[in-house]
């Protein structure tokens, strides 16, 4: 079915990613009712604030540098973009690092999980390992070594699952969620930055202090409304999750669970087919060929999703109790209310690459930060009406937010 929706060309490719994506996905998915049971709600409640400020300073940690790599004129262009990401990580990491060590009761009470102090150290190991990951594996997609993608995602699935396992058999909660999530995020650049050395070695020779200075002047645009896009956009998925947090600990703890279970097939396909569109795109604009390539993945990707996410509206609210256990019967629920939500962020995300590619770096920030405020405002409001509740207004927010967010990509690239 997926090969009479896409070329065959893209289904090699994006079967290499898929391939390793699905076997991660399986290995967290099998391990999860044991991991629910394993931990509690308000568990999982510190687990989504650490994945909330770990997202948060992760995506803006290399200036959005490392999105151009794949993007990048030349391979001296590339290998710049990536020096300049691995070096703006460091950065940020240093600075988180410094408050997390100074100030880690201050800076919990401020995002208000105060339960979170003790871990404030391992907020900067993650954004460390989530950061570099995501750096080396936009050269990897720029040197089509899709596979070797694939085999990390494996990896670093099985070392967080195995850890949560372990840690919660001992009894470690909630250290074991913190590290487990870490590790699954980003336990795969070690494995890729070891293949940069061993295969990349002659395109690093070329770095200089110069080549770095020309880099950061060339592809400026990407740090000055790349990065602000990129913080609102996380921003506006993660500080509803902390308000929520704030509001209802163990509400916070369930859609948590709710989001994780449906994002695997954000991460199955939609991940895999925006490296693929990534790597793509600079040609089919060269082509005059982008606006029908994009609208024909969204298209397939509409398609390929719309069965799945109606099947898990339905099924999740009286399976969830049965699954993960009665404590975990709200995230069942949940799952329904962010079905549509999930849906159009499978059909836009993987090609909102389109935005960058046709120089549509400010709308792009601007349409990030309207989706921050549609969000905040979406969840304020729906906290103080009892009927509807903040899960269910940050629910509504995200499938308009990216209703509109097809119409804009749509719009960029039919007139770049």
């Amino acid at each position: 079915m997926f090969q009479r929706l896409t070329s065959s060309s893209i289904v090699r490719d994006v079967a290499k990613l898929v391939s390793g994506t699905v076997g991660g996905r399986l290995v967290l998915l099998l391990a999860m009712p044991v991991v629910t049971r394993l931990y509690s709600p308000e568990d999982f409640e510190l687990l989504a604030v650490y994945a909330a400020l770990v997202g948060t300073v992760a995506v803006a940690a290399c200036l959005r540098f490392e999105i151009a790599i794949p993007l990048a004129e030349n391979d001296d262009d590339a290998v710049h973009l990536l020096v300049l990401s691995l070096l703006s990580m460091a950065g940020v990491v240093a600075l988180i690092l410094l408050l997390a060590l100074t100030l880690p009761q201050h800076v919990a009470d401020l995002v208000g999980s105060p339960g979170i102090g003790p871990y404030m150290w391992l907020v900067a190991v993650g954004v460390a390992m989530t950061a570099s990951y995501s750096a080396l594996q936009f050269w990897a997609t720029r040197n089509r070594r899709f596979g070797a993608i694939a085999r990390t995602r494996v990896g670093q699935a099985t070392t967080g699952a195995a850890t949560m396992l372990g840690f919660g058999w001992l009894g470690l909660a909630p250290m074991g969620l913190l590290l487990g999530n870490m590790l699954s995020l980003g336990a795969g650049g070690l494995s890729l930055a070891a293949q940069v050395m061993r295969w990349d070695r002659a395109a690093l020779r070329v770095v200089t202090r110069r080549g770095l200075a020309a880099t950061l002047g060339k592809y400026r645009r990407y740090a000055i409304f790349s990065t602000p896009e990129a913080l609102a956009n996380v921003a506006g998925i993660q500080i509803p999750i902390l308000m929520i947090a704030a509001m209802a600990e163990a509400e916070a703890g369930q859609l948590f669970l709710a989001m994780q279970i449906m994002a695997a097939p954000m991460t199955l396909l939609g991940a895999s087919v925006g490296q693929v569109y990534a790597s793509r795109a600079q040609e089919e604009l060269r082509n005059g060929t982008l606006y029908r390539f994009t609208l024909s993945m969204m298209r397939r990707l509409f398609l390929i999703g719309v069965v799945p996410m109606a099947a898990a509206a339905l099924l999740a609210p009286p399976l969830f109790p049965v699954v993960f256990g009665a404590d975990w019967a709200r995230a069942g629920v949940i799952v329904a209310w962010i079905a549509p939500w999930m849906l159009l962020q499978l059909t836009v995300s993987p090609v909102s690459m389109g935005l960058h590619v046709t120089g549509h770096q400010r709308t792009a920030m601007v349409l990030q930060v309207f989706g921050l405020a549609l969000r905040v405002g979406s969840v304020a409001a729906a906290a103080m009406i009892p009927a509807i509740g903040p899960v269910e207004g940050y629910a509504a927010s995200g499938a308009l937010f990216y209703g509109l967010y097809a119409m804009i990509v749509l719009g960029a690239v039919r007139k770049p």
